[in-house]
């Protein structure tokens, strides 16, 4: 499977919007909403690994907000991941709003 394919799955499954972490918040489709970690919680999320190179391994999350609004962002899973965003992930991972 690669990032296309869970891309794919993801919308599927009505996660349509892209997800863009942006000083400490979430950003919806790029001039979208702005959502605070609080009102979001991952539902899902899926690994991509390409054996290759590890600049090109991902992580694919589905998200949802508390108004309804589902999306996806993807975070690289290299050493190069700030750690700003693998904070927010870990925050994300404790609601359960």
């Amino acid at each position: 499977v690669n990032l296309a394919e869970l891309q794919e799955n993801a919308i599927r499954h009505g996660f349509s919007h892209q997800f863009v972490y942006e000083d400490g918040v979430l950003r919806c489709d790029g001039g979208g909403p702005v959502y605070d970690p609080a009102d979001l919680k991952i539902v899902h999320s899926n690994s991509v690994d390409a054996g290759t190179d590890p600049g090109d391994d991902a992580t694919l999350y589905m998200i949802e907000a508390r108004d309804g609004t589902k999306g996806m962002m993807i975070i690289p899973s290299s050493f190069h991941t700030d750690p700003a965003k693998a904070q927010l992930i870990d925050d994300l991972r404790r609601n359960t709003h």
